[in-house]
């Protein structure tokens, strides 16, 4: 087959050999393509050698720092630090089965402070609730603008009482004027777990809810 090809192409070779030696603009075409053909060549090998450089490179990095990581013998003991933080942002969390009960809760918990510190003419306005994403687990965030009449000889006791509470509660915007008959305004947030709510008690927390969410 070698043999049959060689003499197929052998007289278009002696051709292309006569037109080069009487024609030396062809000639000096020929010599150009193969020099333009060259530098692509070399290009492409440049730069396939720069790739591979780099990917050793990364490589390289990569492996010193998993032999970093692996010298490292603490990680035992931070992944146990990390759970236990966790646990402990998680008890602090308000627990509702639905947005509904998560307002209802915070406001029964503003009302009951109200009162408790003597408050008057309690004002209270809900955002609509939102749902954020926090290290992997749905939070309902439950904003509320509280306006309250409060004495000056109460104002601490009401702050101290809202910072000490065992669910955590972000005061985002505090307002305090004495000389307006010590009106407090604040905006406060809590963020709630959604828990499951059983099906028998479902009737009876769905009015609860309704009721609180019209109550004064």
């Amino acid at each position: 087959m070698l043999e049959n090809l060689q003499k197929t192409l052998l007289p278009y070779w002696f051709q292309l050999q006569q037109q080069t030696n009487g024609n030396p603009r062809l000639r000096w075409m020929l010599w150009g393509v193969l020099y333009i053909f060259l530098i692509y060549f070399a290009l492409s090998l440049g730069e396939w050698r720069a790739g591979q450089v780099q990917s050793i490179n990364q490589l390289q990095r990569t492996a010193a720092k998993l032999d970093q990581l692996k010298s490292q013998t603490d990680w035992p003991q931070r992944w146990t630090a990390e759970k236990a933080v966790t646990t402990q942002l998680r008890q602090r969390l308000w627990q509702a089965a639905t947005p509904a009960l998560a307002e209802a809760d915070l406001q029964n918990y503003l009302r009951n402070l109200a009162n408790s510190h003597s408050g008057d003419a309690l004002r209270l306005r809900l955002a609509p609730t939102e749902m954020v994403e926090v290290g992997g687990e749905t939070l309902f965030k439950v904003s509320a603008e509280v306006s309250v009449m409060i004495l000056p000889a109460q104002i601490n006791s009401f702050i101290r009482s809202m910072a000490d509470n065992p669910r955590m509660l972000v005061v985002e915007r505090f307002g305090y004027g004495a000389e307006r008959s010590g009106q407090l305004n604040l905006l406060v947030v809590a963020y709630f777990s959604a828990i499951k709510l059983e099906v028998n008690d479902s009737a009876e927390v769905d009015v609860s809810a309704e009721a609180n969410n019209v109550a004064p």
